[in-house]
């Protein structure tokens, strides 16, 4: 069995970040809504990414193909990859999300793969240098903010005395598209400014 190209090496350590810095996904995993495995899941989730642009590694002498479209020499789009993570958090985290942030994380993604295909790293490791900020921290995210660099957290104390809330909003909701329907929803907003991750299912 051969190994894994440096290319989807620099890939999969590019979408763990990225995943990390999704404020819906972060807030799943923080209460566990994957059961005991959720951190895992996550993991998990990357690695489906990753299966989807394994075949597309382009050759030294030629030009990557990952703009649009899933067809023969073609990655994954950015819809595809946003519709693949919309089933996923609601296969595995019981989620449905109202906003567009799956897209946007899934738009990082394509343009993610775009540059490790060039020989980039940028995009890695400043992901990686922002999960590791975060890293402990209970998230939050302003309205309309759109990438993981605008997510904000607060401290661990504070998180644990006050839970991620749906019903009163105090969590962050990314909101996203319900689920497989691509047409775009205006966002929840709270009193604060804020949307909030909505889960769907038992409690």
């Amino acid at each position: 069995m051969s190994s894994p190209s440096p290319v989807i090496i620099l890939f999969a350590r590019g979408i763990l970040a990225r995943l990390k810095l999704w404020p819906a996904l972060r807030i799943a995993v923080h209460n566990s809504w994957g059961g005991p495995e959720s951190a895992e899941k996550r993991r998990w989730l990357a690695g489906v990414i990753v299966d989807q642009y394994e075949d597309h590694v382009p050759q030294t002498d030629a030009p990557s193909t990952s703009q649009s479209g899933l067809g023969l020499g073609t990655a994954p789009d950015a819809s595809y990859v946003e519709e693949m993570l919309l089933q996923i958090m609601f296969d595995e985290f019981e989620v449905t999300l109202e906003d567009n942030s799956a897209y946007d994380v899934a738009r990082d993604i394509v343009r993610l793969w775009e540059d490790v295909c060039g020989g980039r790293d940028t995009l890695v490791k400043e992901w990686e240098a922002q999960a590791e900020r975060i890293k402990g921290n209970v998230p939050r995210m302003e309205e309309g903010a759109r990438s993981g660099s605008d997510c904000e957290d607060t401290d661990d104390d504070e998180g644990e005395d006050s839970d991620v809330d749906m019903e009163r909003g105090e969590g962050n909701r990314e909101d996203v598209p319900q689920l497989l329907d691509h047409s775009r929803h205006q966002p929840e907003v709270d009193e604060e400014g804020f949307t909030t991750v909505r889960r769907k299912g038992r409690r």
